[in-house]
């Protein structure tokens, strides 16, 4: 039974197992964080576009957003090979938590993988064109094309338009990616589906996703209605869905 793409589950194993930081939930994303990854993580209140720009300003920091000024609950920059994660300080623990864990999702995904595949195939040099040192040569354009990679600078995602919609089908997969990436590092699916069964026959439909629910809540501390969403997504995986019976209201 396959819960979670491969490709996202073995990267969140990969994150935990170089920070072994994951022996209980809820686990210490923040803190694997600052290990693995020169990221800052920074909190500030009523958090918007604007206020990001202009505490990049303050500490000189050249980055152009590029972004109309609307309030976000988080957005992360990349930025010479290392980056900074913004959260807003009046969301909830839980809010906060899940927003960590989702923009550290877009640096691995859109930022770190891709950034490791351009420098192996065209080598070292290329760094300096994708941190914005330098414009590419027309020979690394060439290399670019043959190899199928976009030979630019990687400052940041711009996830959405100045209104808060979806720019492209590319970027909405972005989204969900890295929605999909999140929730496995903060409640690994095959984790949590062993905290309840326990080695027991799955339940119905609706019993396992109402348990699975509270353990996702108040065990690996996700937002309320992501912990819903999640839950009933597993619930279908394992239960198959509810049953006929069930669906006519019996």
């Amino acid at each position: 039974m396959r819960l979670v793409r491969p490709h996202i589950e073995n990267i969140a194993k990969q994150f935990w197992s170089v920070t072994n930081l994951d022996k209980e939930p809820p686990y210490d994303l923040s803190g694997a964080i600052s290990l693995m990854f020169p990221i800052d993580i920074v909190q500030l209140s009523q958090l918007s576009t604007d206020k990001i720009k202009q505490w990049l300003k303050q500490r000189n920091v050249q980055i152009d957003t590029e972004v109309n000024d609307r309030p976000v609950h988080g957005f992360v920059i990349f930025y010479r090979g290392a980056g900074f994660i913004f959260s807003d300080g009046g969301d909830d623990e839980r809010e906060r938590r899940y927003t960590i864990a989702h923009e550290i999702s877009h640096f691995i995904l859109d930022y770190k993988i891709p950034r490791e595949k351009i420098i192996n195939k065209l080598g070292a040099s290329i760094s300096d064109v994708i941190d914005g040192i330098r414009p590419p040569t027309d020979e690394e354009i060439v290399k670019g094309i043959v190899h199928g990679l976009n030979v630019k600078p990687f400052t940041h995602l711009l996830e959405k338009k100045g209104d808060g919609s979806f720019l492209n089908s590319d970027v909405y997969n972005s989204e969900n990616a890295a929605d999909e990436l999140a929730i496995e590092l903060i409640a690994p699916a095959s984790r949590v589906v062993a905290d309840i069964l326990q080695g027991n026959k799955p339940s119905s439909f609706g019993a396992f996703s109402d348990r699975c629910r509270l353990v996702l809540e108040n065990r690996y501390k996700l937002p309320g209605l992501i912990a819903n969403d999640y839950a009933r997504l597993l619930a279908y995986k394992v239960t198959g869905g509810p049953s006929i019976m069930s669906r006519m209201g019996f």
